[in-house]
């Protein structure tokens, strides 16, 4: 029972962390360094891939995709609302253009 408990604690703990991120750009900076300040503590270059970050399905392989993950987050995600106009663009972009079909 306890380490139910303790499991339970700990994933709602994980999931929360993860809601929102206080990340801010720097006006003017490139989708790359944005990337690099809020997205690669969780994303890493895939093994074996040079400089591809995403594996998506076809269907999600576009800058709309990377827009709304951003905004919005998902459940492992958090959301970085402080990421808007052109800084969203420009990360959406970096991040589409380091991306691949999935296999």
């Amino acid at each position: 029972m306890k380490k139910l408990l303790l499991l339970t604690a700990a994933t709602t703990m994980f999931l929360l962390a993860g809601c929102s991120r206080d990340y801010t750009p720097v006006a003017g900076e490139s989708g790359e360094d944005i990337f690099k300040g809020a997205c690669m503590e969780c994303h890493e270059v895939i093994e074996g891939k040079e400089n591809v970050f995403y594996e998506l399905k076809s269907d999600n392989k576009n800058v709309e995709y990377f827009t709304s993950k951003i905004q919005s987050g998902s459940l492992l995600m958090p959301k970085f609302p402080n990421i808007t106009g052109d800084s969203l663009k420009a990360v959406s972009q970096y991040a589409l253009e380091h991306s691949t079909d999935k296999k």
